[in-house]
């Protein structure tokens, strides 16, 4: 019995739906033409019969997971099948569906065409049964004695009972089918296969009923009714502890889900230069599976995880060859193909409850047996992984790497077909394809709410996993300073550099260093980056005087503290208003000064860390036979802000 449903029938429902529709009504006028003009006689049992069909169709289960209802009446139908034919049988179970429907009407609201259905399958499916088994009705006989019990009457019986469950479960089936739109024997072997026992078990009460009775009295029906009182509530309370399990383990499922998904927006926000990539994947990768037509949900479940692990062993991948800024040597390539087998193997000690681990191992082979790790071809390759594959490139290709910049929708598009039947599965291309305009049109929706209009998808960097993303950042700054302070040649092109990598993690609107003016009691900029460069460059401070000079006579860093106490009020009339200053003094190595960052926001405990830690490399790498030499004797003309300017 279908219950209701929100989504909305498709044509081809509609026309099934039709079909049973007339079907049935066709086995119920049949069968009360029958009855009416030849079994007058039965009219007390029949009804005693009815009743109880009845009662027990007051007392559905609603199977979960699917909107259907099954009840104990299974039993009397049967008993009336034998006792009054098919059209008896018929004619009982229209009755029962009636009951059936009308409850579920009152409880959840039915659509016309599932009340039609629900008419319609089941006397249709009795009328067929009856007449595949051909069950001679009881009240046919002349004799009244009860049938015999033979070998021939159990074989009718069963048969009788399978068909009558295998035509009413499947035209069910089929109706579910069309309304979710996914292959019918899944839903037949999930949710109807373990029915059966409910039909041999109702027919077996039946051919008792029938061999020993014959009749139906009042007292039968007394007696009957607690037996079906304790068989719904034994329904009902199996079907809850089903429940109970299922919701358990959706919520498991949920749980595990989370777990992953936090797993991988970790090991994404560690990567600066492919941020985000993780998510739009899984997004993409999704939405081609389900256009494609996977309905599983262990294949859904494993591709959803695997589109987010997919690059767990990147972990185990040099980030300078991650991150290089040209093409991979042979032999860096040779080391960047261990990510897919290394991830695998990672996610291999996870026990997984669907194939999650092949998926990620085999992303990166070819179509044509040319791909890593193990060169599979065609369809050996995971379905999952051919899907993942497709929307891995388009994402790599139309976005920034280190090397290039991303390629435009059609650039990518070009080279997927390119690719066709060589790297790619043609199927997958041609599916993703198909979609690529939907999936562009939810992404350009995305950028309108954020606000973008570069093009580029904004990128949601949960709270929790920004200390991680700066984290990464800080380190790769620091690296590339330790790295490229040594190579300068003089102060102020150390400052070039450590300004470069500075202004990355600390978000200063300008810069400067202060380097003490030999023979004097004055500091002096020597080299200056960002914006208000007039009112910077070339500036000179007595030593306790304003912020930098008191921060190097007092040995002491200035947090925070007002930018006009430095620049003046004009700090304040630029694009990018200078509110706030921080102070470092350089107090060791061969150039003592201070490093002064100003800012229209207040800066965090983590930039005044970083700034300090920033100055001590500096100053410590800086070539020590620079140093006053560098230091200018007069201010030195300006030409522009937002550049860098070094004097």
């Amino acid at each position: 019995m279908v219950g209701a449903s929100k989504s909305a029938f498709s044509k081809g429902t509609q026309y099934y739906v039709l079909a049973v529709a007339t079907s049935g009504a066709l086995a119920v006028s049949i069968s009360l033409s029958d009855l009416v003009g030849n079994y007058p006689e039965w009219t007390y049992q029949w009804l005693s019969l009815v009743s109880l069909t009845l009662v027990s169709g007051l007392l559905p289960v609603t199977l979960p997971t699917v909107n259907v209802s099954i009840s104990v009446s299974e039993t009397f139908v049967i008993a009336g099948t034998l006792l009054f034919g098919r059209s008896g049988g018929t004619l009982l179970v229209l009755l029962d569906a009636f009951v059936i429907s009308a409850r579920l009407a009152f409880s959840r609201r039915l659509r016309w065409q599932q009340v039609l259905f629900n008419l319609s399958a089941a006397p249709i499916s009795i009328w067929l049964a009856a007449t595949i088994a051909d069950i001679q009705p009881v009240f046919a006989a002349t004799t009244t004695s009860a049938p015999p019990l033979d070998t021939r009457f159990v074989i009718e019986l069963a048969i009788f009972s399978l068909a009558y469950f295998l035509i009413n479960s499947w035209l069910i089936t089929f109706a579910l089918a069309l309304q979710k739109q996914v292959k019918p024997h899944s839903i037949w072997l999930e949710h109807f296969r373990q029915l059966g026992v409910n039909y041999a078990a109702g027919a077996s009460i039946a051919a008792l009923l029938v061999y020993n009775a014959r009749t139906v009295s009042f007292e039968f029906v007394a007696l009957t009714i607690p037996l079906l009182v304790v068989l719904y509530l034994t329904y009902q309370w199996s079907n809850k502890r089903v429940e109970a399990e299922r919701e358990k383990n959706t919520q498991l499922n949920r749980v595990f889900m989370s777990t992953i998904e936090a797993l991988a927006l970790a090991i994404d926000a560690k990567d600066q230069v492919t941020h985000g990539h993780i998510r739009r994947v899984q997004r993409y990768t999704m939405a081609l599976a389900e256009a494609l037509g996977i309905a599983d949900e262990k294949q859904l479940d494993a591709i959803r995880a695997a589109a987010l692990l997919h690059d767990t062993g990147k972990l185990a991948v040099p980030e300078y060859i991650l991150n290089k800024p040209g093409p991979l040597t042979a032999s860096e390539f040779e080391r960047m193909k261990v990510h897919a087998a290394v991830g695998a193997d990672i996610l291999k000690s996870i026990e997984f409850p669907y194939p999650v681990e092949p998926i990620v191992r085999y992303h990166h082979e070819n179509w044509n047996g040319t791909g890593y790790p193990e060169g599979l071809k065609g369809q050996t390759i995971p379905v999952g992984a051919r899907i993942l594959s497709v929307v891995d490139c388009y994402d790599a290709l139309t976005s920034d790497r280190p090397y290039r910049p991303r390629y435009t929708r059609q650039q990518a598009e070009q080279i997927l077909k390119e690719r066709r039947g060589v790297m790619y599965d043609p199927w997958v291309v041609d599916g993703f394809l198909a979609i690529v305009d939907k999936l562009e049109q939810g992404d350009a929706v995305d950028r309108s709410e954020a606000g973008n209009s570069d093009g580029v998808l904004p990128t949601r960097i949960p709270a929790q996993l920004e200390a991680i993303s700066a984290t990464q950042a800080e380190e790769r700054e620091f690296n590339e300073l330790r790295r490229d302070l040594p190579r300068a040649t003089s102060v102020v092109g150390a400052a070039e550099v450590l300004f470069r990598h500075v202004r990355r993690v600390v978000p200063a609107a300008s810069i400067a260093l202060f380097v003490r003016k030999p023979d004097s009691n004055e500091l002096v900029v020597t080299a200056s980056a960002g914006v208000a460069l007039s009112a910077i460059e070339g500036l000179s401070i007595e030593i306790g005087a304003r912020i930098s000079g008191w921060a190097f006579a007092h040995k002491q860093v200035v947090f925070n503290s007002d930018a006009t106490l430095e620049l003046g009020p004009v700090a304040k009339t630029f694009s990018a208003p200078l509110r706030y200053a921080l102070a470092v003094p350089l107090l060791d190595g061969p150039i003592v000064g201070v490093l002064t960052a100003y800012g229209s926001q207040p800066f965090e405990i983590d930039h005044r860390r970083l700034l300090e830690a920033a100055g001590t490399l500096f100053a410590s790498a800086v070539p020590a036979q620079s140093g006053a030499d560098d230091v200018p004797d007069a201010p030195r003309p300006t030409s522009g802000q937002n550049k860098s300017r070094v004097h």
